[in-house]
């Protein structure tokens, strides 16, 4: 079983970051940005609680996660260990790394997540060796 971790700047950092404010005096904070990008776009996912039998990573595309409603899990793994994956509560939004291996699971019955990420994106899959299944509440 996958232990759930709480989001940290410190425990999430080799992931990504978490969506706030880096100096806390600014009113206005650039979180990251590709002046090589051509465009992006939003997205809203909507899960149930299906197993999670695969993980993706974008190896061209940081990819934000924020939550909308619902109570989810986001599992990540380091680009060259897909199968060593850590558990998160998604309680905040948050910004994963081009490269990083990702998936959501629900712990609700169903969750909403605004996802944002470059207008065109190229996926890899990694199969997993047995589906990570989480019972909801």
């Amino acid at each position: 079983m996958i232990p759930i971790k709480t989001l940290s700047k410190k425990n999430f950092k080799k992931y990504g970051l978490i969506l706030e404010p880096q100096d806390k005096k600014r009113i206005f904070t650039v979180l990251c940005g590709d002046k090589g990008s051509k465009g992006w776009r939003i997205g809203y996912v909507m899960l149930g609680p299906e197993k999670v039998t695969s993980l993706e990573a974008h190896p061209e595309s940081d990819e934000t996660f924020e939550p909308v409603f619902g109570i989810s899990i986001l599992l990540v793994a380091e680009p060259k260990t897909p199968d060593k994956i850590e558990a998160f509560l998604l309680d905040k939004g948050v910004l994963v790394k081009k490269g990083v291996w990702h998936g959501l699971r629900v712990l609700s019955e169903k969750a909403g997540i605004k996802v944002t990420e470059n207008y065109e994106v190229a996926s890899v899959f990694h199969k997993l060796k047995k589906p990570i299944d989480i019972n909801f509440v």
